[in-house]
């Protein structure tokens, strides 16, 4: 009944990245006065009035309560829902209606190019992001000929690949200030019903282009062709540094980095609402538990692994390993030392930046702990899978 002393219309130009500050100015408050007011700690506040973190990335208590304080109307700061709700219009039910899907999806890529153009000084758009649309009855027949059409790097896929892939991002092989340089990516405009949705492909979207990001900022060189962290390390190829290091640990490490820096980047830019590490516990130990000798998914879980800890309130609020640790081993969460490695990396720099040190003992760790996170019938069943035998 408060948002009644201060009308606002969603149309008011209202909002600023200053409007908490200007807000509390107007009534007077301090900072404290308002942490108070919102049962918060002082730190976290000024966290939001600094654009640290954002009120749509915080907590619904958090936010409402803050907005209270500040008699705010909390919508004003969601209008990225106003917007999705006229593009949700765009995405057609009906199955049958691909035709009309792939004229909508370019909104969400155009969407999603703004949103790192604004956050990370990139200039994503429809002329250097190349988009192929295809469905599981033709995505082998698209893949061949999209990364033949731009040059893009292609694997070798059979259908089996081809069943859990939703979408792919592509890096161009040529340098990125190469005006003729273009990057892709392929998406599937049949994906599974419960997926079937705008927030899934603005979801699925961001994350694909955090890839790209990601690839052509990882490493200082990463912006010259074949001069990328994959091309000098996990290639192995004759006159790299490749040769320097071993490559099973290194391209463990790096198939893990590789997903799960995307979850972080593509957090950080879509701005998802965290959860508190207790009530993605049983998700955890699930993910945990895929983690063995074995397991084709391993590395797949593992990554989730890492981006459920590192997106959650906790782990995003944390700034000093001590904090975070704390919480996990009263949540008694393994892969502790895995978990240390990569707060450690993410809070050192630019958390998308890496070096070959870090991915080949991030490997190596994951290797070790996968190993002793198998039961030993087990591994003792993958060995003689490989003709191995116990003296």
């Amino acid at each position: 009944m408060i948002f009644l002393d201060y009308p606002l219309s969603l149309d008011e130009e209202i909002y600023s990245p200053n409007i908490l500050r200007t807000r509390r100015e107007q009534l007077g408050f301090s900072q404290q006065d308002v942490a108070d007011g919102a049962r918060m700690q002082l730190r976290q506040y000024q966290r939001l009035e600094s654009g640290e973190r954002t009120i749509e990335g915080a907590t619904m208590k958090t936010a409402l309560a803050v907005c209270a304080v500040l008699k705010l109307n909390p919508f004003i700061f969601f209008r990225e829902a106003e917007s999705m709700n006229r593009y949700r219009e765009l995405i057609p039910r009906d199955p049958d209606a691909i035709m009309e899907k792939e004229q909508a999806i370019p909104l969400f890529v155009q969407k999603a190019c703004d949103l790192y153009n604004e956050q990370c000084r990139t200039s994503y758009s429809a002329k250097n992001i190349k988009v192929a649309f295809c469905t599981m009855d033709n995505i082998a027949e698209v893949y061949r000929s999209f990364t033949a059409q731009y040059g893009f790097h292609s694997e070798k896929r059979n259908k089996k690949d081809f069943k859990f892939m939703l979408a792919e991002a592509f890096v161009g092989q040529s340098d990125i200030d190469d005006p003729s340089h273009v990057d892709g990516l392929l998406i599937r405009t049949d994906p599974p019903a419960e997926l079937d949705s705008p927030e899934y492909y603005m979801i699925i979207i961001v994350h694909e282009l955090a890839h790209i990001f990601c690839t052509t900022h990882e490493i200082p060189t990463a912006g010259k062709a074949g001069q990328r962290f994959y091309d000098l390390y996990c290639e192995d190829a004759p006159g790299t540094p490749a040769e320097e290091y071993n490559n099973g640990y290194m391209n463990a490490g790096y198939a893990i980095w590789r997903e799960f820096i995307a979850d972080i980047i593509g957090d950080i830019v879509y701005q998802q609402p965290s959860k508190h590490l207790k009530g993605i516990v049983p998700v955890l130990q699930m993910l945990a538990e895929e983690v063995r000798v074995g397991n084709s998914g391993a590395k797949s879980a593992f990554h989730r692994y890492l981006s459920e800890i590192m997106n959650s309130w906790e782990g995003s609020e944390a700034e000093t390993w001590a904090e975070l640790k704390q919480q996990l081993e009263a949540l008694n969460l393994p892969f502790i030392r895995i978990v240390e490695h990569v707060f450690n990396n993410l809070h050192g720099k630019n958390c998308h930046e890496i070096d070959p040190m870090f991915i080949e003992t991030l490997g190596a760790m994951y290797l070790a702990d996968m190993i002793k996170n198998t039961k030993p019938d087990d591994l003792a069943r993958f060995a003689a899978s490989y003709g191995f035998t116990s003296m």
